[in-house]
């Protein structure tokens, strides 16, 4: 068994985002071997970018035939992509990122870098540990890539640029 970890710093927007807003669209992940066991995730923010309460969705497809989660494929707007447009993107499955623990222990601590920590999808915000992230299989249609977009589930993060974030995938293969 080997494991890597895999730095994906996708394109986001400037400015306050809602809950269902597209943070970024389908961002090609080079992928270590052809399937991949995904045993955490985290990110980081750069000049801070979240409140306490954000949460962000990551979906991981195998293609990235179609348009991002907006049909324009804006960020910072509504994901709206078309029922028939997601299921050609082949979803493989979920995760998500948050900031603190749903009670009054604040996880990001760092004044001027926001760290998101990884959770199970659909995790009750006061058990945000390590130890409560779902695995996840990761597997592309062709070769070793496939694909990560985030939408915003709760809070209103501004991410201070268009290139602060970094999501650090941990990986088994």
């Amino acid at each position: 068994m080997a494991f890597d970890i895999i730095s994906v710093s996708p394109t986001v927007s400037d400015g306050a985002h809602a809950a269902g807003d597209v943070m970024f669209n389908l961002t090609s992940i080079k992928l270590p071997a052809r399937k991949c066991k995904l045993i955490n995730v985290f990110a980081t923010v750069a000049s801070g970018g979240g409140e306490d309460d954000t949460k962000i969705g990551l979906l991981f497809f195998q293609k990235n035939d179609t348009v991002g989660l907006k049909t324009d494929n804006a960020l910072n707007a509504t994901a709206d992509i078309t029922s028939a447009n997601f299921v050609a993107n082949d979803f493989i499955g979920a995760s998500f990122l948050q900031l603190s623990d749903g009670t009054d222990v604040d996880l990001d601590v760092i004044d001027n870098v926001a760290i998101y920590y990884g959770g199970a999808f659909g995790m009750a915000a006061a058990a945000a540990t390590t130890a409560n992230f779902d695995p996840l299989v990761l597997k592309g249609a062709y070769d070793n890539e496939c694909f990560i977009a985030g939408v915003i589930h709760a809070g209103a993060p501004d991410f201070d640029g268009t290139d602060t974030v970094e999501i650090h995938l941990h990986v088994e293969y």
